[in-house]
């Protein structure tokens, strides 16, 4: 933990005491030089007046004078200059060893003001609000609910054949189907001819596809883009294909219309007749969701009387909300719209594939590998085959 301004200064203070304490142990050194050179001072004082009683020349006394001087001089000097040199050497030294130790915590103090108001906090718990920014955001796995997902699709009405090619031919029977007919014949009477005419109906399998692109750092720190964009793009090629399959189909189908019903519940059970009546077998009612509301609140009369159901065999709901009219289910989907309805034989119509689903990645499409990301694209190939128009009925109500 970095020490505060105020510990760095009382750690300094405290090393500068330390130095005052050599600082007097030198001096009484210094002390103890001073005298030892009044000592001597006082022996060539004497030898002076020694040397003066024996006759002695001035100039031999000058000479040892000079001599004792320079040798007082040189050790009171040395010891002197010695000292103080060491002194101050101690000194900066101590100061220097102790702004080197903070070094770090005094670069923490900013602009290097040492002097600068000291400041306490109270001391609290570690939270989750001390953790500053994303780093430590968690992602869930991917979850139904992160976008609309559970829809009724239209796969979910026909079967799917399978292709060798992308171009396939199926023969439809016309109508009527050919001449001639069966019939009774009389012993030794030529038997009755009959024919067949087909018409050979092309169709074209096509790729359903779409791809899209994500970088790789997206996909290591945002865990759910694994799992999740392979399931939303799944999701998004299935809304495509209802789209293009009831497309296909309305436009098709030529099964008739004609009823002298007016009311909405009625005129259905009158298209499952009409289809009856053409050898099909209607197996389900695809409708605009608003159809199936209409349907399930109609009132014939006034707002406030509703359809009667004789024994409920008109109409039913079971408990898990499923409708069926006549026995025959009725399915809401989001891809029929404006009171749109489809009444049919559902197993004269397929999906055909020559490919099935197939979800390819790569960091190779144009500029991607230079941009370190990811293309990923799913694709089927496909049509629907109509097999027989007129096992369909559609129409607004």
């Amino acid at each position: 933990m970095a020490k505060t301004e105020l510990e760095l200064l009382e750690d300094i203070s405290g090393k500068l005491e330390a130095s005052s304490k050599a600082q007097t142990e030198l001096k009484a050194a210094f002390d103890t030089a001073q005298k030892e050179k009044e000592t001597l001072e006082a022996e060539v004082k004497a030898l002076n007046e020694e040397k003066g009683k024996m006759g002695a020349t001035l100039g031999d006394i000058q000479n040892e004078v000079k001599e004792l001087k320079a040798k007082t001089g040189r050790i009171g000097g040395s010891v002197a200059s010695e000292a103080a040199k060491g002194l101050r050497n101690h000194i900066m030294n101590q100061i220097h060893n102790a702004i080197t130790e903070q070094k770090a915590q005094i670069e923490l103090s900013g602009s290097g003001e040492l002097m600068k108001k000291v400041e306490f906090k109270t001391v609290g718990p570690i939270v989750s609000a001390n953790l500053a920014g994303d780093n430590y955001i968690s992602y869930l796995d991917w979850q139904p609910g992160m976008e609309p997902t559970g829809q009724f699709h239209f796969r979910n009405l026909v079967r799917t054949v399978l292709s060798a090619t992308d171009f396939v031919q199926f023969p439809r029977a016309n109508t009527p189907i050919g001449e001639g007919s069966f019939g009774r014949q009389t012993e030794g009477d030529t038997k009755a001819q009959v024919d067949r005419d087909y018409t050979m109906i092309d169709v074209t399998l096509k790729p359903m596809a779409a791809f899209t692109i994500a970088s790789r750092q997206s996909l290591r720190n945002i865990v759910f883009l694994q799992s999740w964009l392979p399931t939303s793009l799944m999701n998004q090629l299935e809304d495509s294909e209802d789209t293009d399959f009831a497309n296909t189909l309305v436009a098709a189908a030529t099964g008739s219309t004609t009823t002298a019903k007016t009311k909405m519940p009625e005129k259905i059970i009158s298209y499952i007749q009409n289809l009856i009546a053409a050898k099909y077998t209607p197996n389900g009612i695809a409708v605009d969701p608003t159809v199936w509301t209409d349907l399930l609140t109609f009132s014939p009369g006034s707002a406030t009387e509703m359809y009667s159901l004789p024994g409920q065999s008109f109409s039913s709901i079971d408990a898990n909300g499923n409708v069926r009219l006549a026995g025959r289910p009725v399915y809401p989907v989001n891809w029929l719209t404006g009171g749109r309805i489809i009444v049919g034989d559902w197993t004269k119509a397929a999906i055909v594939q020559s490919e099935g689903l197939v979800l390819r990645q790569s960091d190779s499409h144009a500029s991607i590998f230079t941009a370190n990301e990811i293309a990923f694209l799913l694709e089927r190939t496909e049509a629907l085959a109509t097999f027989r128009p007129d096992a369909f009925i559609t129409t607004t109500v």
